[in-house]
């Protein structure tokens, strides 16, 4: 009798361990050449993510693969929170890729790819959230209304209202560079195409060169 008890206590202990490990599992990896910031403490080469975690990076970019397939890279000197269908971008800037059902949170704005290969770039800055279309269409929304439609190659800027006088509000009134500038003409297309590529390429640059260090480029 007095074995029957033991042998049903190990097992519910044992089932409610493995309910607890269940409910912490990772949704993907993150990976930084350098330091990176994770929940306040800095870790370094490949890092679990599990929802709700808190990324900063310092002079470096970091990778983030999700297991739904979902990649990020977070610039240098920006910090975001990667949940399981969502991230919150806080600073700086960030690119996703195939994140078809995975928004991007800024502010009250919120980006998403129309389809699945979409590769967007997103910026916050103290005066304005740029969004980017590397490859696909990417809409924004205010959290439930259609704001617009970035087409790919084109920019579009949204003012950034939020400061300590007046908190919680972002301007959701696209600013003058935007998707339909971007319909006039190459011009247009070229300058994001440029502005992407410009984001995008500082970061290949190794840690302790010159332009990371500096952090003229958000990647």
């Amino acid at each position: 009798m007095r074995r029957n008890v033991i042998l049903t206590l190990v097992v519910a202990a044992a089932l409610s361990a493995a309910s607890s490990y269940a409910g912490t599992l990772a949704i993907g990896v993150a990976s930084a050449v350098g330091a990176l910031s994770v929940n306040d403490a800095l870790m370094m080469g490949n890092v679990d993510v599990f929802d709700g975690t808190q990324l900063r990076t310092t002079i470096t970019p970091s990778d983030v693969h999700l297991d739904r397939g979902v990649d990020v890279r977070l610039a240098t000197r920006s910090a975001g929170t990667v949940f399981g269908d969502h991230m919150v971008l806080r600073e700086g800037a960030v690119r996703v890729a195939n994140f078809a059902n995975y928004p991007v949170q800024v502010q009250d704005l919120q980006v998403q790819a129309d389809a699945p290969g979409t590769t967007a770039i997103v910026r916050t800055t103290a005066k304005a959230i740029e969004v980017a279309s590397i490859g696909g269409t990417v809409k924004v929304t205010d959290g439930g209304a259609m704001l617009t439609r970035v087409a790919a190659g084109s920019k579009m800027s949204f003012q950034n209202q939020t400061n300590a006088t007046n908190p919680g509000q972002t301007g959701a009134a696209p600013g003058k560079t935007g998707s339909a500038q971007a319909e006039k003409g190459p011009i247009s297309d070229k300058k994001a195409f440029l502005w992407a590529a410009g984001v995008c390429g500082v970061g290949a640059i190794v840690v302790g060169s010159i332009a990371a260090a500096q952090g003229k480029s958000p990647f």
